[in-house]
C-alpha cells in the first residue's frame, strides 16, 4: 500500500531570514513553544504554505504583505532596522532576539493552542465484549448529527477494524497505514480532505488489511492527533485496552469512557483498569444489562470514578455491528438520549442538540 505524503502546505510557523543566527534563536523558540517551524526561501514562497504566521528578518521586509500574522525578528542592536522593516511590510510586532525569546514563545504557544482547540475522547472497554466499540460509533455519531465537526478515529490495529462495524469499507480516503510517513506538523484542512466520510462523520479506521500491530507507536502518529486536534471539534477514539509498548492513543485523549457492563467481574475489571489509566480523567459508562443487586450508580461507586452516563441493553446490538449497521441503531431513542448526556458531561459549556 501506498503512503499518502501531505504537501508542504503543513507550516504553521514560517520564518524568512538569510542570518543563520537568527534562524538558530528562532529555533529554540519553536522548540520552547512545541511548534514545528518551516524555512522559506522569500515571502512569496512563505505565504504559498498558507502560514498562521510568517517570521521574517529586516532584510526580507521589502514591501507591505497582508494574508498573514507578520513578526520581524531581528538580533540585538538591529532595533532600528526591525522596527523600520515592519512599517514597510506592515507588521505590527517586532521581536529582538534575545531578549524577547519569551514573548516570542508565549506569541506561538497561543498560536498553538488555538489551533489545536478540539476535544480527544478516548473509549475503552474494562473487559473484552464490553461494548466500546459501539459506544464509539454512536457517540461520533451523535455528536455529527448535532453539527459538531467530528472524527470516529480507530486505536485498536488488533481489534478488527471499525471499517466492518460500520460498513464503510469501500469509502474512497486514507487509512492510519496510508499516513506512515507523515512527520513534523500536518494541515488540517489537508487531513479533513484526505479523510473518508461517512454521513458528516469523519473516519480514521485501520483499513481491511491486517496493520502493522507496531503502527500507533511510529512518530506520525502526534502530528496526525495534533492535526485532527485542530480539525475537528470532537475526536472520539475507539482505544485498545491497556498501554501497548507497541503505541496507543490513550496519551492524546483529554479523557476516557469506560464502558462497563453492569456485571460483578466487570466491575472488578474495571477497578484495575482505571488505576492503569492514571493520571488520565476517567468517567464509567454503564451498559447493561444489569445484573442482580447493581444499579449504574452503584458500579460507578464500586469503580471509584464519575459516572457519564448508562446505556441499556439494546437487542440486535450485535448483529448490527457484525453486519456492519451500527449506525442504524444511533437513531435509537435510548442511543439518543444517552449520546446527549455523556457529551454534555465531556464537553462542559456545550449541549449538544444531538439528532
Amino acid at each position: 500500500m501506498s503512503s499518502w505524503i501531505p504537501s508542504p502546505e503543513a507550516g504553521a510557523v514560517v520564518l524568512v531570514a538569510s542570518s543563520q543566527q537568527i534562524r538558530d534563536e528562532v529555533t529554540r523558540v519553536a522548540v520552547a513553544a512545541g511548534l514545528d517551524l518551516a524555512l522559506a526561501g522569500t515571502v512569496t514562497e512563505a505565504l504559498g504554505l498558507r502560514p498562521a504566521v510568517v517570521l521574517l528578518d529586516a532584510g526580507n521586509a521589502h514591501h507591505a504583505v497582508t494574508g498573514s500574522d507578520m513578526v520581524v525578528v531581528g538580533l540585538e542592536g538591529e532595533e532600528s532596522q526591525a522596527w523600520a522593516a515592519a512599517t514597510r511590510c506592515g507588521a505590527d510586532r517586532v521581536a529582538v532576539l534575545p531578549q524577547a525569546s519569551g514573548w516570542l514563545a508565549e506569541h506561538l504557544g497561543k498560536l498553538q493552542r488555538a489551533r489545536d482547540h478540539g476535544t480527544v475522547l478516548g473509549v475503552l472497554g474494562a473487559v473484552g465484549g464490553a461494548g466500546a466499540s459501539s459506544v464509539s460509533c454512536w457517540l461520533a455519531a451523535g455528536a455529527a448529527a448535532s453539527g459538531m465537526r467530528t472524527l470516529l478515529v480507530d486505536g485498536d490495529p488488533l481489534g478488527g477494524g471499525l471499517e466492518v462495524t460500520l460498513g464503510s469499507e469501500l469509502l474512497p480516503g486514507v487509512r492510519w497505514p496510508d499516513l506512515g510517513e507523515v512527520r513534523g506538523t500536518l494541515n488540517p484542512d489537508q487531513l479533513i480532505d484526505a479523510l473518508p466520510s461517512l454521513d458528516g462523520l469523519a473516519l480514521l479506521s485501520m483499513g481491511t488489511e491486517p496493520p502493522n500491530p507496531g503502527i500507533l507507536g511510529t512518530p506520525a502518529v502526534a502530528p496526525v492527533m495534533q492535526a485532527a486536534r485542530a480539525a475537528f471539534d470532537l475526536a472520539v477514539v475507539d482505544a485498545a485496552r491497556g498501554w501497548s509498548a507497541d503505541g496507543s492513543l490513550l496519551p492524546y485523549c483529554d479523557s476516557v469512557l469506560l464502558v462497563v457492563p453492569g456485571r460483578v467481574r466487570a466491575v472488578s475489571a474495571a477497578r484495575a483498569t482505571v488505576a492503569q489509566l492514571q493520571p488520565l480523567a476517567v468517567r464509567v459508562v454503564v451498559r447493561g444489562p444489569l445484573g442482580p443487586d447493581l444499579d449504574p450508580r452503584r458500579v460507578a461507586d464500586a469503580v471509584g470514578v464519575p459516572s457519564a452516563g448508562y446505556l441499556p441493553h439494546l437487542r440486535g446490538a450485535s448483529a448490527a455491528e457484525n453486519q456492519g449497521r451500527i449506525l442504524e441503531l444511533a437513531r435509537h431513542r435510548s442511543v439518543r438520549s444517552f449520546g446527549k448526556s455523556v457529551l454534555s458531561t465531556v464537553l462542559p459549556g456545550t449541549s449538544p442538540a444531538v439528532a
